[in-house]
């Protein structure tokens, strides 16, 4: 009789032990929350709010409230956040790039940024503009971080493209640690 107690002790004991180990492992994934902010300016930053198990932090970027486009990246052993914000400057328009380390010790650390023109409007004349598009993109490859830059060159006339170019692609690799 004494054992039977003792053997249905122990297996209970060892399903609630289990089901705590379930939940704290649960707690480790990532979670991220946009959250758009009424704009009281143009400059007014959207925020993006990451926890991943006890750490709660925010991302502020982007403007007129609206957050940044992000996506979660598994890269050999390591998670990383990647956030992309446009932003409308009147005629000089900006795209942040930023990589985010998810890891315990170095939550939401910066480990890439880079803030590209990625259009410019130039008025040449009465109604000829040449428009300069930049398309970035960043992507992880073995343990580098690889952005990759392409300019477009368009030339315009009352509205009608006339010519489009590409000046070239170029490419930056930054070793990660």
């Amino acid at each position: 009789m004494i054992n039977k107690k003792i053997i249905c002790y122990l297996m209970k004991n060892t399903i609630y032990i289990f089901f705590l180990i379930a939940i704290l492992s649960c707690n480790k994934g990532v979670s991220i929350t946009p959250i758009e902010v009424s704009p009281s300016w143009r400059g007014t930053p959207g925020k993006l709010v990451v926890k991943k198990g006890e750490l709660v932090d925010t991302i502020y970027d982007c403007h007129f409230g609206l957050t940044p486009e992000y996506k979660l990246l598994k890269h050999l052993d390591k998670e990383y956040l990647f956030t992309s914000c446009e932003m409308n400057n009147g005629g000089d328009n900006y795209q942040t790039f930023v990589l985010w380390s998810l890891e315990d010790t170095t939550f939401l650390d910066t480990i890439y940024f880079n803030e590209l023109n990625i259009n410019k409007e130039i008025k040449i004349k009465d109604k000829t503009y040449y428009w300069i598009r930049r398309k970035g993109n960043l992507k992880l490859d073995k343990s580098t971080i690889v952005f990759e830059m392409d300019s477009i060159v368009t030339r315009v006339e009352n509205d009608e493209i006339m010519h489009t170019i590409s000046s070239g692609k170029s490419s930056q690799r930054i070793k990660l640690k």
